[in-house]
């Protein structure tokens, strides 16, 4: 019964120690994981300067007064949306900067561009509510 009792306390200890020695090899380091992870961290943040700059503009104002939405509380329910949807609506934004007209000559229709990111904006954050 000691020489069982023994066997079993060696094989409890080599899997311990076994598994926290394998824990240590994994296919990507821990340096490599951080630098990853602080990388989307500051996409995320420049994400969200995009979309606070688009929603900054006099024409978001109007265009959120149009359709009802408040402005405000749009600029801060944007950090709740997913990395995908944030760069999505950042990228929108971002074309709306560069270029506001995006080769449409009617004032209208940049209007309606506005509305659309506000109305997606208002979108994706019931959907996260959800």
């Amino acid at each position: 019964m000691r020489k069982s009792l023994v066997a079993a306390v060696l094989a409890m200890v080599a899997l311990v120690t076994a598994d926290r020695a394998l824990a240590q090899e994994h296919l990507v380091t821990t340096t490599a994981a951080q630098a990853r992870l602080a990388g989307a961290e500051d996409a995320r943040q420049h994400d969200l300067a995009v979309l606070d700059g688009a929603l900054s503009t006099p024409e978001a104002a109007a265009a959120a007064r149009a359709v009802g939405a408040d402005l405000d509380a749009l600029r801060r329910a944007a950090p709740t949306l997913s990395d995908s949807e944030l760069r999505d609506l950042a990228v929108r934004a971002g074309a709306l900067q560069a270029d506001p007209v995006a080769g449409v000559t009617d004032r209208d229709l940049r209007w309606l561009l506005y509305i659309f990111l506000l109305v997606a904006i208002v979108i994706l954050v019931i959907k996260a509510v959800d």
